[in-house]
């Protein structure tokens, strides 16, 4: 899921859409006439934000690639990538220029992303309550033969 958002961010490059707020320097992406990023902020030297977040996003799969090897419950793989894209998106935001401020001084996709983060934590505890790597007790008295897999 993670490498089709970090493939959906080079398309939003190319569009011109889900792009940075101005640099304030000669630093930046100039996007052509046509796209949103154009019409918003013209030639103003925009932050890359959609390839920063395509490359976290890669880092993020790698990330999630490596946790194969770590003992961890059903789901707890899930619950680490909601938390770790809700993270990076969280401070990315700040650097975005598609639209403003929600609440608190926050956009919506910050606020989003701060629920996201608890759920995501709720959930690795409430996954890693399972016993990791033990096979499920038995009903029957019989005693438990241990196999190797």
């Amino acid at each position: 899921m993670i490498m089709g958002q970090a493939i959906g961010r080079m398309a939003n490059l190319l569009n011109g859409d889900a792009f940075g707020s101005p640099t304030g320097g000669a630093f930046g992406l100039l996007y052509p006439s046509g796209t949103l990023a154009h019409a918003t902020y013209g030639t103003q030297p925009l932050w890359p934000t959609e390839v920063w977040e395509g490359q976290i996003d890669v880092i993020i799969f790698v990330l999630l690639l490596l946790t194969r090897y770590f003992p961890h419950a059903k789901g707890q793989i899930f619950a680490l990538y909601a938390i770790l894209y809700s993270i990076a998106r969280f401070f990315l935001e700040y650097l975005r220029g598609d639209y403003g401020t929600l609440a608190f001084g926050l956009k919506s996709a910050q606020l989003t992303s701060l629920a996201v983060i608890l759920l995501g934590l709720l959930a690795m505890w409430w996954f890693g309550r399972q016993r990791v790597g033990l096979p499920a007790p038995e009903s029957s008295g019989q005693a438990r033969v241990k196999r190797k897999h």
